[in-house]
């Protein structure tokens, strides 16, 4: 009994990191964003590169704690990042400065990866050593449910905060999940363990491994031109009014159990067929809300939400079987491969709005990456790919 309550706390406490490093820390940017527009004549070019900054610190950070073994030290830097996460947030509002806000969305990308890379590795070795491994699936659900927490919390288009309080507010949000992470998510072991060498010609790596980083690539970028922009399409769109928040919680709900139901297919049908079918579903997804209809909107979030977190777990599936005899030398390749497109796409997509005028090439640009994406994917074909029975960590 005492196991299975530490178990659940483990849990909790690992959810709660992710609800406000990556749900709240991050994606809050997206339902404020078209009030910081509105408010302050934010360019669109200006939109992209904070966004881009955020993933460049999310990158650098998951780069720097993939490589770090002592579980001490992974434990102080992973409640750095939570009290980051409500810092960050809560000091944005206090300035108009672009160099700062891109400077405190750097650090809240440090935090987030310090709540998906550095919280997962210590909720991972836990649920481990207790036999209990395939409960991790649990854990990435937080990630839907902070999102879906900001859909409720900061409203849409008709809410009365403005961006300012709309920012404060997610950080008062955030200072609920603090405690639980803080208390509950530590390390059970002061040890250390030799992290595998990152280096690795790409001779080595074969024709499927070569695609298959190229189709991350177009994932990573097709993911963050669509989380930031989605709410700014709808807003732009007179047709769409009202839909805004809807669409942002649909979104939500559609990630939180998404990781875990894509393994489970995937065990059934295969680990390729499965990432093929969800990059199909996310490209429709992302291309639904086009159509300027509120129905077709509500139903391009669910797919989108539901598949985005889906496919990071079958990539990183299919890296292990293409590089079974080692697969931790050709992880750094792929974190690295999914944060660089993390940081052009929304800078790319940026610059299209700034210089056409359309909102709307946010979103084809992100249904093109993820059909690109998808063909890539199509080159990594194997005999068999047997599929872990739990999700790995998004790069």
């Amino acid at each position: 009994m005492n196991s299975q309550r530490h178990n659940l706390q483990i849990l909790a406490g690992g959810t709660s990191s992710l609800i406000l490093t990556m749900g709240i820390a991050r994606f809050t940017y997206t339902p404020a964003l078209p009030r910081m527009q509105d408010a302050l004549g934010l360019g669109d070019a200006a939109a992209g590169l904070l966004a881009a900054m955020n993933f460049a610190g999310y990158l650098s950070g998951a780069l720097l704690a993939s490589s770090l073994g002592n579980l001490r030290v992974k434990e102080r830097l992973f409640r750095a990042g939570l009290i980051l996460a409500v810092l960050c947030n809560a000091l944005l509002p206090l300035t108009e400065s672009t160099p700062v806000w891109s400077l405190l969305r750097y650090l809240s990308g440090l935090s987030s990866a310090a709540g998906m890379v550095l919280g997962t590795s210590l909720v991972l070795e836990h649920l481990t050593r207790q036999g209990v491994r395939q409960l991790i699936g649990v854990h990435f659900g937080g990630v839907g449910v902070g999102i879906v927490l900001t859909a409720l919390a900061l409203g849409g288009a008709d809410s009365p905060l403005d961006w300012r309080m709309t920012l404060w507010n997610s950080a008062l949000l955030g200072l609920l999940f603090i405690l639980p992470a803080w208390f509950w998510v530590r390390g059970g072991r002061d040890a250390e363990h030799p992290q595998a060498s990152q280096s690795v010609a790409w001779r080595e790596l074969g024709r499927p491994f070569i695609y298959l980083t190229g189709s991350y690539f177009f994932a990573g970028a097709s993911f963050a031109v669509g989380t930031t922009f989605i709410i700014a399409v709808i807003q732009a769109n007179p047709e769409l009014a009202g839909f805004d928040q809807s669409a942002w919680l649909l979104l939500g709900l559609a990630a939180a159990p998404s990781c875990y139901l894509w393994v489970r297919w995937a065990a059934r049908l295969g680990n390729l067929p499965s990432l093929l079918m969800a990059y199909v579903i996310q490209t429709l997804g992302l291309l639904l809300p086009l159509l300027g209809s509120g129905n077709a909107t509500l139903v391009g979030a669910l797919c989108f939400g539901f598949t985005f977190m889906g496919i990071v777990a079958m990539v990183l599936s299919q890296a292990g079987h293409l590089a079974r005899h080692n697969p931790a030398r050709l992880m750094g390749l792929l974190v690295t491969s999914y944060g660089v497109g993390q940081i052009s796409g929304p800078i790319v997509a940026g610059q299209l709005m700034a210089q056409n005028g359309n909102p709307q090439l946010a979103l084809w640009l992100a249904a093109g990456l993820s059909a690109a994406g998808t063909l890539l994917a199509i080159g990594t074909r194997e005999r068999r790919v047997q599929l872990q029975r739990e999700c790995p960590q998004p790069g």
